[in-house]
């Protein structure tokens, strides 16, 4: 440890919030493009996350499919956590019957396409 570092449970809370903000902010993507409702984001800091494992993120689908991160699996590779949650939504969400609605955000270039595609 250098003298920048802190303690190890301040570097794993840092970790914590990490990973929470790369799969929120995917979620939130997710939602505010498609505005598909059925995806629920929580972590175990939460009031409704408390039966998680310590410092982990869940998404749940509304047929009960969960996807759960948790930080010491994934603090090494938090920059893949956008691209696992894309890929877990897309195999659980169809994105049918979605569609863009005037004033709804729209800027999600990858969302945007994959609403298309569902919707052909």
């Amino acid at each position: 440890m250098s003298e920048y570092d802190g303690p190890d449970w301040m570097i794993e809370y840092g970790d914590f919030k990490a990973l929470c903000a790369h799969v929120s902010g995917e979620y939130i993507r997710f939602y505010l493009t498609t505005g598909h409702s059925g995806v629920t984001y929580t972590h175990s800091r939460r009031s409704d996350g408390q039966d998680l494992p310590h410092y982990s993120c869940r998404l749940t689908t509304e047929r009960d499919h969960a996807l759960v991160l948790r930080t010491g699996e994934w603090r090494n590779h938090l920059d893949d956590v956008p691209r696992v949650v894309r890929n877990w939504i897309r195999e659980y969400v169809n994105l049918r019957s979605c569609s863009f609605e005037p004033g709804r955000y729209q800027g999600d270039p990858y969302w945007k396409q994959q609403l298309f595609r569902d919707n052909e």
